[in-house]
Order: structure tokens, then C-alpha cells, then sequence
């Protein structure tokens, strides 16, 4: 074997087997980035995965209605700041959950959950809300509403995949 490789190199012809080969590398890397051709082993991934970025599309669109909808669930003072402090303290939330999906690492674990609604409750306690919202009932709701963001994030995921 080792001699046949041997004579294939010292050929004349091998500047051009080299060339062709080179191009036909470039090539498929090129392909491969626009996204024409798709390869995907256990040990290399090339090519752009439109199915990947669908799936987060429709996780991160989910978690979009399911936050600002909670609006509603929450019964805030409106005189103070006209709303917008709960909103702000729902948008920081969202702004948690998209780092979950765009990190890609989801999965309905129990430690995986109790970590993320430990993390959304401090979120929200960091934002100096008033006494009302730093009950065991309202942080039962919150660690409730983390559980089911999550579980239907993974369910997405098993959808689109």
C-alpha cells in the first residue's frame, strides 16, 4: 500500500491530482457554507442546518407569547410606572430564556428545572418588586411557569426536529 502511494506522489501527473483535489475540497466548503450541500457525521458537521434555525425561531416566538402573556396573569399596581415595570421584569425573564435556547441545552432534568426556576426567581427578586410578589404562592407560580417553559421548549424541539 505504502508503495503505491509512494509511486502516486512521485508521478508526474501529481501536482494535478493534487490541484483537483484541493479544488474539489474548496468546493464542497463553499457549497457547504451557502448552505447547497449538507454534512453531518458523528465526528464533522458542515453546511447550514435551516431545520436548526426554525427550531429555535418557533421556541423563541413561543416564549415570546407565553411571557407577555403572564402579564395578564400578574396583578400589578398600574399607577405607579403604567404597567411597564412588570413589563420590564418580563422582558428581563425573556431575555434569560432566549440565552436557554440559543445555548441549545434544554432538557426537562429535574436538577436542569430547579436550577432554571431558581434562576428566574432570582431574576425577578432582583428587581426590587414589592412584598406581594415574594410570597410562596407567587414563587410556586413563577417555579410553575419555568416548568412549563421549558417542558414545551423541549416538546418544540421533538416537534420540528
Amino acid at each position: 500500500m505504502w508503495d503505491a502511494v509512494a509511486k502516486a506522489l512521485t508521478n508526474e501527473n501529481t501536482w494535478m491530482v493534487l490541484v483537483f483535489l484541493a479544488t474539489v475540497i474548496v468546493l464542497i466548503a463553499v457549497l457547504a457554507k451557502v448552505g447547497l450541500i449538507t454534512v453531518h457525521t458523528k465526528a464533522v458537521k458542515i453546511g447550514s442546518d435551516e431545520n436548526e434555525r426554525n427550531i429555535i425561531r418557533r421556541q423563541v416566538d413561543w416564549t415570546h407569547l407565553f411571557i407577555t402573556s403572564l402579564e395578564a396573569k400578574i396583578q400589578t399596581d398600574k399607577t405607579q410606572y403604567g404597567g411597564y415595570f412588570t413589563k420590564y421584569v418580563l422582558e428581563c425573564v425573556y431575555d434569560e430564556i432566549v440565552k436557554w435556547i440559543m445555548q441549545n441545552h434544554i432538557t426537562t432534568a429535574a436538577d436542569y428545572i430547579e436550577v432554571k426556576q431558581e434562576t428566574i426567581c432570582a431574576i425577578v427578586y432582583s428587581m426590587g418588586v414589592r412584598d406581594e410578589f415574594k410570597t410562596k404562592e407567587f414563587k410556586q407560580r413563577m417555579c410553575n411557569w419555568t416548568r412549563e417553559v421549558i417542558e414545551r421548549l423541549v416538546q418544540i424541539r421533538g416537534v420540528y426536529k
